[in-house]
């Protein structure tokens, strides 16, 4: 099967769960507080599970090398979205300016990398995950509430996604022997990623008025710059890097085509912005990243093997 063939019926698998979750939440058999209680289980500990699952593997240093390769990746495509887009957006557009430059690379981008690498492939999206986490509570903090002091490095460094992929790099390079029933348990605790993620997409969607998203002219110029013309930059700069493995550069591709993250919506509640609109946001780029996402990725398979 090819990449768009099982990118297609993956991004298929991901709508059905996101109307399973719109459904619960309109039926009032999960309420808010139900929501954000799924939520953060899936944050707190699905996701590092998720990460440290991947670390399951005998140590090999060429796949450390292109694990620090992914590294030097994240931080190049992100802080290339950074400058770009202080170009394209006011100064005062800070919501729009923090979606179009931290995608949902965990929620969203874990449940397709499974899909195409299996947990394996989580290994080479950890490091976006982890830079995306410290660059969203630095200077992700310091847009959203328009202040240079508000940035955290402490919260940057102690989220729940970095202390995963501590363990499991740590794991990882020490090859320290834990008994089968514990990689068991984690790896069932992993399996939760993909329903619970897109149940919270669902639950946001829910929570929101459909025309007001639909309406709001103003929000295209981010889908675009999120879902669009920043995933071409990352694919000509994952292009141009002498990463030379495939499965590394889809796997980057992945986490930069993802739609907006959810922080846009949780950092605007917390520090001043605009938490609905933020929320708004959140909701439309997922729900057009569902048709995005197949198209940009066969672009990148197109590039990739050039």
């Amino acid at each position: 099967m090819s990449m768009f063939a099982i990118l297609f019926n993956q991004m298929m698998t991901m709508s059905l769960l996101i109307a399973f979750g719109f459904v619960l939440v309109r039926t009032k058999v999960i309420n808010s507080e139900g929501a954000r209680q799924i939520s953060t289980i899936l944050a707190m500990f699905v996701m590092p599970a998720s990460m440290i699952a991947s670390f399951n593997a005998n140590f090999d240093l060429a796949r450390l090398k292109l694990f620090g390769w992914a590294v030097v990746a994240a931080l190049a495509t992100i802080i290339g979205r950074i400058f770009i887009n202080q170009f394209i957006f006011k100064k005062d557009q800070r919501i729009e300016k923090y979606a179009a430059t931290f995608a949902n690379s965990g929620f969203f981008g874990i449940p397709i990398v499974i899909a195409l690498f299996g947990h394996e492939g989580v290994f080479f999206l950890t490091p976006y995950i982890m830079c995306n986490n410290i660059l969203q509570w630095t200077y992700g903090r310091a847009l959203i509430s328009g202040d240079k002091k508000a940035m955290t490095p402490k919260k940057a460094f102690t989220n729940p996604g970095m202390i995963g992929a501590v363990i499991g790099l740590t794991i990882y390079i020490s090859q320290l022997p834990l008994p089968q029933f514990m990689w068991t348990a984690v790896s069932n605790v992993a399996s939760l990623q993909t329903a619970l993620a897109m149940m919270i997409i669902g639950s946001y969607l829910a929570n929101s008025d459909l025309m007001t998203i639909f309406k709001n002219k103003s929000a295209y110029l981010t889908v675009f710059m999120r879902l669009i013309f920043t995933p071409l930059v990352a694919i000509l700069m994952i292009y141009l890097l002498p990463i030379n493995n495939f499965e590394v550069e889809i796997v980057l591709t992945i986490a930069s085509v993802a739609p907006a993250a959810v922080n846009t919506a949780i950092l605007g509640r917390l520090f001043g912005g605009d938490y609905e609109y933020g929320a708004r946001i959140v909701v439309l780029t997922s729900i057009f990243s569902i048709f995005t996402i197949p198209f940009m990725m066969q672009f990148a398979e197109f590039i990739y093997t050039l």
